[in-house]
């Protein structure tokens, strides 16, 4: 009722709920009402509170007694005192504004100030009763873990493609942007106005990736720079190699050239004799070759002379033959038409006797045509 109107005040969900939620620059966090006094209520225990009333009335007493003699006595050095106690009083506020204060809460962990003894029932109710369990809950559920957007992508930027450090990058925000899409992309995260608010599950992982990501980088870096020196460690071994071989192939080449000189000094001996040799084969070869076409040449024209003349002589012995053929065909040709007219003569005759079918088979078989 009395915050409705706020901005940062975000109402209960439905009729029947008891929780209501603020609008953090992190996001909405939701409050439950139920016991809400109870957890929020920092008292002191119930030792506490009898220890400081019997002592109350005694370091009561005590202190003004002290308090008394010690102003009778120094009532003549006042000015003094107080001009000290200023300085003091000064030289500890201007240390105290240089500094960050920060609460230590300490745990007991057994009932008798032993070594060694962790008493883990004890160590519970204490976190409990000074709501560190409620505190470790809330900030669970919220966003823990908060890094300023340049310390962010100076220890994240090799979990993303394309992001230098932070001093070269434009815009941090949108460098920081692009690592949480890239890693975090289905998780839960926001990005604010100078920081980036994560979970402690989210940080864990983005540590975890970042610890995967740098031993693949470091493994590079080893393999490059062992290849580095076993490289260089091989180019030394080649040159002196080299500087092996060349002196040992002009050895080589030392020797064999004498070998060739004496090799070459017989060999010139020879050259003459070859060279003289190597004419007179190529001469005789070309005479010879010269006989081969004379002799080929003559003989070509007396085959075609022989062939053109058993060419002559098959054509006149075929036309006999040919001829000798044609009249034997005549002969038969004039045969065969005579027994042809004396089996159609003989058909006729037996035709009135016989019928036609009768007598042709009849003539045929007389004359067998």
């Amino acid at each position: 009722a009395n915050h409705a109107k706020n901005e940062n005040f975000v109402s209960r969900k439905n009729e029947n709920g008891i929780n209501f939620g603020i609008k953090h620059f992190a996001g909405h966090v939701y409050y439950d009402c139920e016991n809400f006094l109870e957890k929020n209520r920092d008292t002191f225990s119930q030792d506490l509170m009898k220890l400081l009333q019997e002592t109350k009335s005694k370091f009561l007493r005590n202190l003004f007694l002290n308090e008394y003699q010690i102003g009778t006595e120094t009532r003549k050095r006042a000015p003094s005192l107080g001009t000290q106690f200023k300085k003091s009083l000064d030289s500890l506020m201007t240390i105290l504004a240089a500094c960050q204060p920060f609460f230590v809460r300490c745990i007991k962990p057994n009932e008798y100030k032993a070594p060694n003894n962790f008493d883990r029932s004890l160590v519970y109710r204490q976190l409990r009763y000074s709501g560190m369990m409620e505190t470790i809950s809330i900030r669970r559920k919220g966003y823990p873990i908060r890094h300023l957007f340049h310390d962010f992508v100076d220890r994240y930027r090799l979990l993303a493609p394309g992001i230098g450090p932070s001093h070269r990058e434009g815009d941090c925000k949108q460098a920081s942007d692009k690592i949480c899409k890239t890693v975090l992309s289905d998780l839960d995260y926001q990005i604010g106005k100078t920081k980036v608010f994560l979970k402690d599950a989210h940080d864990v992982y983005l540590e975890q990736a970042r610890e995967q990501v740098m031993s693949r980088k470091i493994l590079i870096l080893q393999k490059s720079i062992r290849q580095w020196i076993v490289r260089r460690k091989f180019l030394a071994m080649r040159q002196s190699a080299f500087i092996i071989q060349s002196q040992w192939k002009t050895y080589q080449q030392t020797k064999r050239y004498a070998i060739i000189r004496n090799g070459f000094m017989r060999l010139q001996a020879l050259h003459h004799t070859r060279l003289l040799t190597h004419r007179y084969t190529a001469l005789k070869n070309r005479i010879l070759n010269l006989q081969r076409y004379c002799r080929g040449y003559v003989a070509r024209q007396n085959y075609s002379r022989k062939l053109n003349a058993i060419i002559i002589l098959q054509a006149e012995v075929r036309r006999h033959v040919a001829q000798k053929r044609m009249r034997r065909l005549k002969i038969e040709q004039k045969k065969y038409k005579e027994a042809e007219q004396e089996r159609f003569e003989e058909e006729k005759k037996l035709i009135p006797l016989l019928g036609a079918k009768r007598a042709k088979e009849e003539a045929e078989k007389k004359y067998h045509v």
